[in-house]
């Protein structure tokens, strides 16, 4: 899929369940996969959520950014499944981002066996402080997470988590992730729930903070 118009997206998944995207090459100017589920209070009032999604053994060459679930999910969004794909250069290249007038769960989601060559901003990133946002007070929910299996050349920020204080990021492991260069390594809030085992950046090896 070649589209590199500013803000198109490659594939949007949009309140549907059992889908599959695989074999595919993306050149896009925004993202390349984004899996949404409506926005603020008709989101939330049509419950609809994307779930049972599989994300497998696809290219991305230059991207705006890359997987990417949100921000629209005020219908939630669950049972994510994304492996075995290559992401040349972009962004934020594992993203998931919110603001406080969507509301919504996103949780269940599995990340494995991503080679990325270069982030210009963060690598992995949970942003609830997306912009648009026009003054609602419905918190998303972030949790249950697992990205494993990752490499990196380089990046500006390797990992980067702002969950708010009132419904932190909860139940986050990341594992066996190895960035070769990264300005900041990793950016986490104290609230946050996020577990690192075994991450290596710039040949150091990153645990929680005490």
């Amino acid at each position: 899929i070649d589209s590199m118009v500013l803000q198109n997206d490659g594939v949007d998944v949009d309140s549907s369940s059992f889908v599959l995207i695989e074999n595919c090459t993306f050149r896009t100017g925004d993202d390349a996969v984004a899996i949404k589920s409506g926005r603020d209070r008709e989101g939330r009032d049509l419950a609809k959520p994307s779930e049972n999604i599989v994300i497998r053994n696809n290219t991305c060459l230059e991207v705006h950014n890359g997987f990417a679930i949100g921000s629209e999910m005020s219908g939630s969004v669950r049972n994510v499944f994304i492996e075995n794909n290559t992401i040349e250069s972009g962004r934020n290249l594992i993203f998931f981002k919110s603001n406080l007038d969507r509301g919504g769960v996103v949780e269940n989601v599995h990340v494995r066996n991503i080679r990325v060559d270069y982030a210009s901003h963060n690598l992995i990133r949970f942003q609830t402080d997306y912009h648009g946002f026009r003054g609602g007070n419905h918190p998303p929910v972030f949790r249950n997470f697992r990205i494993e299996n990752v490499t990196c050349k380089e990046a500006e920020t390797g990992i980067r988590v702002e969950g708010h204080a009132e419904a932190p990021v909860t139940e986050v492991v990341i594992r066996d992730v190895t960035i070769e260069k990264a300005m900041k390594p990793v950016a986490l809030n104290e609230h946050d729930r996020v577990e690192l085992i075994n991450v290596l950046i710039n040949g150091r090896e990153f645990g929680n903070p005490e």
